[in-house]
């Protein structure tokens, strides 16, 4: 009976099996997404530190004693994190300015007197490099008349604070147009390149310094992030055929295809398209993109926006035919109760005027006003009265008239005169007295009185 297969799983994880032909193990699922998630949290922990860390070289030092002596001898300072990178080198990441000061300059104090071993504190050359150019800026087209020295008035004039002012030259030694401006951080660069030079009546566009992303590699040994000069290797390798002890010129090589000695790919070792090239600028683009600061030039012509765009002219909300109504309504009663209430207040105050006028009047010429007031009422439909009354008593004497003709004539034709004697109509004489003379002269020299007080008040 032949032996059964496999076996030799004693001892593993469970989810782990061996690969037959590369003997690695496979990982799951689960295993790999934990994987996935402790690279997100590290990267996420490097986005979140905006101070640039510092390198510390110092000789037989673990990172536990770092940190020991950090927090014995520099209780103020704040560290949060340190990443042993080789021997003897650590990256600290301070957590303010003020702990990254105090590391840069009490630290190798503090290392020497308990360690007694010598220590160096010092920025990235990369991102030191980086820091640099976030402090300059550079202004052309300015005028080879236009000196040193007025450039840094009205640089003094604008309150900008600065390191250095130079004119570039060029290949000649010429003074060119273009100047660089260093200022004294990146605040103030970033202000500049925002606002521009004025210099009296003319304005020149001011530009941020670019920041070089490309990586640098040493033609001996053709490794990036670093040059020949500062490189350890005596081996030159070819960067055709990726081979040693000969350089590109006299490559045995040349007819062959070529080989990349960083990617093995087919290419040339100095070739923009490889990729270690290309992971090296990406890195070294996040730590501009981290390090960099966030100004940007502004262009004196900026391009119109499109005005069928929603995303730049977005729809206003229009409100519903209800909701117009109700604020139609709301705004009206308020106006009505305004109007309504200075009214009331207009009236209240004539009224009142018209008392005090009253009240002097009567007090001025001993007459109720009241009185004078009725009177006239009285004799105005005393005056009424008698006019229809006359009318009445017109329209009965023609009655009468008419009547007495026709009796006349009727009495002539039937009937002789008797004794001669002929009867006439005797009407009644008028009252010639007039009972309202004494109540028109009272109010006649009530008015010319009123006249008389209110000139003499003007």
């Amino acid at each position: 009976m032949p032996p059964k297969r496999g076996g030799g799983v004693r001892g593993r994880k469970k989810g782990e099996q061996d690969n037959s032909r590369t003997g690695t193990p496979i990982i799951n699922a689960s295993q790999r997404s934990a994987i996935e998630d402790e690279q997100q949290q590290s990267s996420n922990m490097k986005e979140q530190f905006r101070i640039a860390p510092l390198i510390v070289e110092v000789e037989s030092l673990t990172k536990i004693k770092l940190s020991h002596l950090i927090k014995t001898h520099l209780p103020d300072v704040r560290v949060m994190n340190i990443q042993a990178n080789r021997s003897n080198s650590f990256t600290l990441y301070a957590n303010d300015v003020k702990s990254f000061n105090q590391l840069l300059v009490e630290l190798p104090n503090v290392i020497q007197t308990n360690e007694k071993k010598c220590s160096s504190v010092y920025i990235p050359r990369s991102i030191k490099r980086i820091m640099e150019n976030n402090k300059e800026a550079f202004v052309k087209m300015v005028d080879l008349e236009i000196r040193d020295e007025d450039i840094k008035g009205a640089l003094d004039d604008q309150g900008f604070k600065y390191e250095k002012i130079t004119r570039l030259l060029n290949k000649e030694k010429i003074p060119t147009k273009t100047i660089k401006i260093t200022f004294i951080d990146s605040t103030n660069r970033d202000l500049f390149v925002k606002v521009g030079l004025q210099i009296d009546s003319m304005h020149f566009i001011a530009e941020a310094a670019n920041h070089n992303n490309k990586p640098s590699q040493c033609y001996k040994c053709l490794k990036y992030g670093h040059i020949a000069k500062y490189c350890k290797s005596d081996i030159q390798i070819c960067f055709r055929c990726g081979d040693t002890n000969h350089k590109y010129d006299t490559c045995p090589n040349s007819n062959q295809n070529p080989m990349c000695c960083n990617c093995k790919g087919q290419h040339i070792a100095t070739s923009s398209e490889c990729p270690k090239y290309k992971e090296y600028q990406q890195k070294l683009q996040r730590t501009i993109d981290q390090y960099t600061s966030t100004a940007k030039t502004i262009n004196p012509v900026q391009q119109s926006r499109n005005w069928n765009n929603n995303d730049d002219f977005p729809t206003l909300k229009t409100p519903e035919r209800s909701e117009e109504i109700k604020m139609i309504e709301t705004i009206t009663e308020q106006i009505t109760l305004i109007v309504e209430q200075a009214t009331q207040r207009l009236f209240k105050t004539l009224n009142q005027r018209f008392e005090i006028l009253t009240n002097r009047l009567s007090k001025k010429f001993n007459i109720d006003i009241k009185e004078v007031f009725t009177e006239e009422e009285e004799e105005d439909d005393k005056q009424e009265s008698r006019s229809n009354k006359k009318q009445t008593i017109n329209q009965q004497q023609e009655i009468k008239k008419s009547t007495k003709k026709h009796q006349e004539e009727n009495i002539e034709s039937t009937s002789t005169s008797t004794n001669g004697i002929k009867r006439k109509y005797i009407a009644p004489n008028k009252s010639s007295g007039n009972p309202t003379n004494s109540t028109k002269v009272t109010r006649n020299q009530f008015d010319s009185n009123i006249e008389e007080y209110i000139l003499s008040t003007n």
